[in-house]
């Protein structure tokens, strides 16, 4: 089974933010333009673009959390001793799922095997602390997507105004003609 990379997610969220910063200069002539509808249409579209790869961007996250467990069991076993000791003394438990599976590491938090035992494992602990994260993180990007949807909103009451207007000067300019 595949799991995405931290790298992958920081490069993703890059180029959201480039893909916003863009979208907001194109608002800046689409909004100060009151008769062209051209810029104002683009940008539409590029908030629908954003608000669709911030979602997914939040899903992906969201999804990651469901697997937290297998995930940090991995991450575990790729580190050093010292680095499972220091994680052991943050979140006062011993190995990772257990003292005895696999071998907890001695140091202040587990002194012998009889404090080990008395300890819970680390992956609880461990994946509280990373979902409680990750929660934060997915449901900030939901929030942005939302945004971006009442934006959405905004520009289409906008550009149903502007062709309003346009409209009525059509109206207006056939009706000063002489006939």
């Amino acid at each position: 089974m595949y799991t995405y990379s931290p790298c992958l997610f920081f490069a993703a969220a890059g180029i959201n933010a480039i893909l916003i910063f863009a979208t907001f200069i194109l608002s800046i002539p689409a909004m100060a333009s009151t008769t062209h509808r051209t810029i104002l249409r683009f940008h539409g579209y590029a908030v629908v673009f954003c608000a669709v790869f911030t979602m997914l961007i939040g899903l992906v996250i969201w999804f990651e959390t469901l697997k937290t467990r297998s995930n940090m069991a991995a991450l575990w076993a790729q580190q050093t001793p010292h680095v499972q000791s220091l994680l052991q003394q943050k979140f006062q438990c011993c190995g990772f799922m257990s003292a005895t599976s696999p071998p907890f590491v001695l140091d202040n938090t587990c002194t012998n095997s009889l404090v080990a035992a008395s300890l819970q494992g680390c992956v609880t602990p461990f994946s509280n602390f990373a979902n409680n994260y990750l929660d934060l993180v997915f449901t900030t990007a939901f929030g942005i997507a939302a945004l971006d949807f009442l934006l959405l909103l905004s520009v289409a009451c906008l550009f149903k105004d502007r062709k309003e207007r346009e409209r009525f000067k059509l109206i207006d300019a056939k009706s000063d003609m002489p006939i």
